[in-house]
């Protein structure tokens, strides 16, 4: 059977004392070492999801900006191919109208030289005629 006696009281005081004392000098700070580490992972954890978030709002609106510049420097292209076109067709044009013109002068040119070269064989026909028919009747015509 179980003895109850004194020494039974003192085991249990030194086992209650140390374990208020173990408690106090030992077991609430590593349990508060513990939960520190622990608000400190989630604060981390917290931290690094929010920095994810903001590296994702940022992605997206690099995303969005580099749309617009894609789209900006599209038109600006278009806008650029349009105009070039149309200085193209007012070149063509004006070259057009010069080449014709040219021709025009030159047309008229070879007209009047035309004209100057008739009338010269005119003269010279009526000279070369009149000569020749001297020669032929043998005299002098009037």
């Amino acid at each position: 059977m179980i003895d109850l006696n004194y020494t039974l009281i003192i085991q249990l005081t030194v086992v209650l004392g140390l374990m208020v004392i173990l408690s106090q000098l030992a077991f609430k700070p590593f349990l508060k070492i513990l939960q520190a580490r622990k608000d400190h992972m989630e604060g981390a954890e917290q931290e690094a999801n929010e920095l994810h978030r903001r590296a994702q709002e940022l992605m997206e609106r690099y995303r969005e900006t580099m749309a617009a510049a894609q789209a900006q420097g599209t038109a600006i292209r278009e806008e650029i191919r349009k105009e070039s076109m149309a200085m193209e067709g007012e070149i063509i044009q004006k070259t057009t109208d010069e080449a014709h013109q040219i021709v025009r002068d030159i047309q008229m040119e070879i007209s009047a030289e035309t004209e100057k070269a008739r009338a010269d064989l005119q003269s010279k026909a009526q000279s070369l005629s009149r000569e020749m028919a001297q020669k032929i009747l043998g005299r002098k015509l009037s």
